[in-house]
């Protein structure tokens, strides 16, 4: 049985203070009585086009090195940065027969990999900056088609307030992470995945799933977020034939990869294990405060230590999420789980790049779709984009370069705009009154009671935790 289907959309500019105060820009907000517009003037119709123009706009903020070149330390003094072509000019890539070929250093998921490999199809055989740019043009291209999926899939879950995809087509975090990386990749597939649950169709769900775990390994936690509803609700056989697609899948693509190039392959993994903390992770944190205290370098936690935290802190935060999951007065929405994972996922990691934020915004909006929410999350994320550049470009350039202390606090900012989001989801699993999706709903049905939830939407409870 499928969800009822949606009747008319909610206009977040009647209900959401910051869209209404917005919307005064373009006529005010959509009167109450207002009829429906006209037929053709949908979200899907508005949300595509604006998705295209964010990233436009993104390919205009990175205009000063697609044009002058990716060079040290001029990238980053104009914030224009992208591992994209970067990497094509520096892994090895070029002439490569394959992804994982002697020289070639991708560290990258199969799935990745092999799409970075491909693009250089469409790149003269060379590390000129002709080369750069031709290339960064063909994987822009191939990122505005992965863009446009993950905006018709949040489309395909938002129910009466599809409306609000326009956070996710017009974000600022398109517009400036967009093109750092090949991250959309495993953004759309894990997004994918969420709509086919979401329309009941399990194995599509799960192979899509799979492939996005190919891409990114972040998505694990999405098939998490189902396993805990699977056990509050007690409805296991969808759940079921999803986690085993996605296995399969994942198997089917990297077993022959591993068999044929062996570490090659593995080397993402295995040189994980050593690292140290990245830009962005909170583990850097110790190392910022010794270098602003003692105006020196400083080394940093070790790479093993690193790892240690990262791994307990990650299970003690799922573990915590699957305490509020059982707990919660109301069985939480899928993209509310998947949020609050993919959140521990990103605030316990060795590293935290502009890029990563990408992970959290199609749950975000599906999650919280409340405008000033998003306001702040963004607003912080904008700050650390223009910190972080600088701060790197002082690793060369010190005289120019963001001091540590500053770069310090913006991180400890942007680590807080996350922490907002946890913070809403959190506050609607406690009053489920006040969720913006729920009280969506609409007399006779036309609301599903979680539009993202699949299997689970209306289920009962099977497992609830109450506390005396």
């Amino acid at each position: 049985m499928s969800a009822p289907a949606p009747t008319r959309p909610v206009a977040p500019s009647a209900e959401d203070p910051l869209a209404r105060a917005a919307s005064e820009a373009l006529g005010g907000p959509w009167g109450r009585h207002a009829g429906g517009g006209p037929r053709w003037l949908t979200a899907a119709v508005v949300c595509l086009p604006v998705a295209m123009v964010s990233l436009a706009l993104g390919v205009l903020q990175k205009q000063h090195c697609r044009a002058e070149g990716w060079r040290t330390p001029d990238q980053f003094f104009h914030a224009c940065y992208s591992d994209v072509p970067v990497v094509f000019s520096s892994s090895g890539l070029v002439g490569a027969q394959s992804p994982y070929a002697e020289g070639v250093a991708l560290l990258q998921p199969s799935l990745t990999a092999g799409l970075a490999w491909l693009l250089t199809r469409f790149a003269p055989p060379d590390v000129t900056p002709e080369a750069q740019r031709a290339y960064f043009d063909a994987a822009t291209v191939v990122i505005a088609l992965l863009l446009l999926v993950t905006v018709a899939a949040v489309l395909a879950m938002a129910g009466r307030r599809r409306w609000d995809t326009l956070l996710l087509a017009a974000s600022p975090l398109v517009v400036l992470a967009g093109l750092v990386s090949l991250d959309l990749l495993g953004v759309a597939l894990a997004t994918a995945g969420l709509a086919a649950w979401a329309r009941r169709r399990p194995v599509a769900a799960g192979v899509l799933l799979g492939l996005a775990v190919c891409a990114r390994t972040y998505p694990v936690v999405i098939v998490v977020a189902l396993a805990l509803l699977a056990v509050r609700t007690g409805r296991y056989a969808a759940f079921s034939r999803t986690a085993v697609a996605a296995a399969l899948t994942w198997l089917a693509v990297n077993v022959p990869l591993a068999v044929t190039w062996g570490s090659a392959w593995s080397d993402h993994l295995t040189q994980w294990w050593p690292r140290q903390a990245g830009y962005g992770s909170p583990w850097l944190l110790p190392q910022l405060l010794e270098q602003a205290l003692h105006d020196r370098a400083a080394t940093g936690l070790p790479g093993e230590v690193v790892t240690v935290l990262t791994l307990t802190t990650g299970a003690l935060g799922v573990l915590a999420v699957a305490t509020v999951v059982l707990w919660a007065p109301r069985r939480p929405r899928v993209p509310q789980v998947a949020l609050l994972l993919v959140a521990v996922v990103v605030l316990t990691g060795k590293a935290l790049p502009v890029q990563v934020s990408l992970w959290l915004l199609p749950l975000a909006v599906l999650a919280v779709p409340r405008w000033r929410d998003h306001a702040v999350w963004l607003g912080t994320e904008a700050l650390y984009f223009v910190g972080v550049w600088l701060f790197i470009a002082g690793q060369s350039t010190p005289d120019r370069g963001l001091p540590s202390e500053v770069y310090l606090l913006l991180l400890l900012l942007r680590l807080g705009g996350i922490g907002w989001l946890v913070a809403a989801v959190l506050r609607d699993l406690g009053r489920p009154a006040g969720d913006p999706v729920r009280a969506a709903a609409a007399p006779g049905g036309g609301q599903a009671d979680d539009p993202a939830g699949g299997d689970f939407d209306g289920a009962p409870d099977a497992l609830v935790i109450r506390v005396a």
